[in-house]
């Protein structure tokens, strides 16, 4: 009863800062989001949500310029490279400290990515998977500190992608004293960002204070994040003053919002891409003719009207229009006579049954997840297959689909760096085909996994280009997956919020929101 009475006073009180917020350093800034964190341990997370309060109690060598894909440096202040590409020579800001007091210096960067690396290392669980690890660092051969401030990373082969990479959440640099601690670092973080980690009552709020000591401190005195389900719910609370900005807002909302004095409307195109995962390792999935039948059974642009309001474009190939390397295709027209005939050609002439999964929880690319299963169960209906649907928790959905437990799964990824790699060798390659996997459609065409390899080791954009064009090509006709939409970036917040912005990869950063006076 007493952490009851507890939590109801913690979240008046911020109910409470939200409606009289004071205007300097001391002021409260609360953000309302569709859904709670997962782990607050960046090397370990692969969720939005985690990611929206990691970057901002965490600094990366390098990082995204406000409200760009475009990098520079952070805790790296300059950088060098060899001529082959292979290494990489970092210096480090002087004088930063971790929260908990201890020095940002080379050691703690060589801790950060030796706990990733080493299978051995004693920071490591035994259950610990490092997904974004494997994805993007397979090439990096050695970390080694030259001195208190430098450190240099030998790669195996060439990374195009690599400095893009060290700007991802996942290479948040980590006090490795916070390690020795008897308590979990994934619910205890401990950087050395703009803002503090103070406390987290699961799917209540996270409460976080500013770092005053950061060479870009923030102009807010605390930063709360709470999650409220409900968009609607969550459009009121920020109307009667509850909370400051919201993500993911309905569709349906943005026009009266716009024309509301009181809020801002906050957009920017997408770098994502929503899509149906078909599990190749499963049956009928396997058969690439009953993937191309169901990509034909989709009608993309009814499915948009109905889920997305109008508002998304149909995604043809897995990387975004808006993302370089993306490669012109004309997509399929819905056909249900070629889909049936598809079907029929391989064995199924009256359809068959499975079951379709969805988030219980909504996503920029997904706004509504379960008017999107409902319109993709409708097209499939009218080719024979009969989709039972199937609603998860998010947490549940994103540990059963990376094990592939699902036939078929709706999921979508948004950019975490301006590389086309991002997308395609992180959601299609086989390297990432094995459980926990990224790969959710379990895809492992050879060919494309050479030709993503190829794209890796090229320092040439060019060259790069063509190759994704080949890849994106050879994925269509493969249909690994069906992608569906992808969906411009929409916030709104209160209009006496100042100096937000909205990041097109990276997640969210608050060190710069303040209030007008």
């Amino acid at each position: 009863m007493r952490h009851a009475l507890f939590l109801l006073l913690a979240v008046a009180l911020a109910t409470g800062c939200a409606r009289k917020e004071k205007k300097g350093s001391g002021a409260t800034f609360i953000w309302g989001r569709s859904g709670d964190a997962v782990k607050l341990d960046p090397a370990l997370v692969t969720d939005g949500e985690s990611v929206q309060v990691i970057t901002n109690l965490f600094d990366t060598l390098v990082t995204f310029k406000p409200g760009s894909t475009e990098l520079m440096p952070w805790l790296a202040t300059s950088w060098t490279t060899s001529d082959d590409g292979l290494v990489w020579t970092f210096a480090l800001r002087e004088g930063v400290q971790f929260h908990d007091g201890t020095a940002v210096n080379a050691k703690a960067v060589v801790f950060t990515f030796e706990r990733q690396k080493d299978k051995d290392h004693p920071a490591r669980k035994k259950d610990d998977v490092f997904a974004y690890y494997t994805t993007n660092f397979r090439a990096l051969k050695s970390i080694e500190a030259v001195d208190e401030h430098t450190v240099r990373f030998t790669l195996s082969q060439p990374y195009a992608p690599f400095l893009s990479a060290l700007a991802l959440f996942s290479c948040s640099i980590v006090s490795p004293a916070a390690f020795d601690r008897e308590v979990d670092f994934s619910m205890h973080p401990v950087g050395s960002g703009a803002f503090v980690f103070e406390s987290w009552q699961r799917d209540s709020q996270i409460v976080l204070t500013a770092n005053t000591k950061h060479w870009d401190a923030p102009k807010i005195g605390r930063l709360i994040f709470k999650p409220i389900e409900n968009p609607q719910a969550r459009l009121k609370e920020l109307e009667s003053g509850g909370i400051h900005g919201m993500d993911n807002p309905d569709l349906l909302d943005i026009a009266s919002a716009e024309k509301d004095s009181a809020l801002s409307v906050v957009r920017k195109p997408g770098i994502n891409v929503c899509y149906l995962a078909l599990n190749n390792q499963k049956k009928p999935f396997d058969d690439k003719r009953v993937r191309q039948a169901i990509a034909f059974a989709i009608d993309k642009k009814r499915l948009i009207r109905a889920a997305y309001d109008g508002k998304a474009d149909p995604a043809v190939t897995m990387c975004p229009r808006s993302m370089a390397g993306y490669h012109d295709i004309t997509d399929r027209k819905p056909s249900i006579d070629r889909a049936k005939q598809l079907l029929a050609d391989a064995g199924f002439p009256d359809g068959f049954s499975t079951v379709l999964w969805y988030p219980a929880i909504q996503r920029t690319y997904l706004p509504d997840s379960g008017g999107t299963a409902i319109q993709i169960q409708q097209d499939l209906k009218a080719i024979g297959i009969d989709a039972k649907l199937k609603k998860v928790e998010w947490a549940a959905y994103l540990s059963a689909t990376s094990n592939g437990d699902h036939p078929m799964c709706i999921l979508g990824w948004m950019a975490d760096i301006f590389d086309p790699d991002n997308f395609l060798y992180v959601l299609l390659d086989k390297d990432n085909a094995v459980a926990p996997a990224e790969n959710r459609s379990f895809y492992r065409g050879e060919r494309v996994h050479q030709l993503l390899l190829q794209a890796q080791r090229s320092a040439e954009w060019s060259k790069r280009q063509a190759l994704y064009a080949e890849i994106q090509t050879a994925l269509h006709e493969d249909v690994p997956c069906v992608p569906l939409a992808t969906a411009p970036d929409f916030r709104i917040l209160s209009s006496r919020v100042a100096g937000y912005e909205l990041y097109p990869a990276g997640g969210e950063y608050f060190r710069h929101v303040s209030f007008k006076k």
